[in-house]
């Protein structure tokens, strides 16, 4: 069922990425800087574009 989804090489990228971004943001913030909120809204994104992205190969599957 999700064994097509995982073998995605681009869909699970884009989750490990936007996951660091993720992480990166909360390390910025803590270090008050503003660039975190970058972070956020990229890791945000990246995660729309890969659920999507996910969503599309698990209906293409036969």
């Amino acid at each position: 069922m999700n064994w097509l989804v995982l073998k995605d090489s681009k869909t699970m990228s884009g989750f490990v990425i936007a996951i660091l971004l993720a992480i990166l943001s909360v390390v910025f913030a803590v270090k008050e800087s503003d660039y975190w909120i970058v972070l956020v809204v990229l890791a945000t994104v990246l995660t729309f574009l890969s659920v999507n992205r996910a969503d599309k190969v698990y209906k293409s599957r036969n």
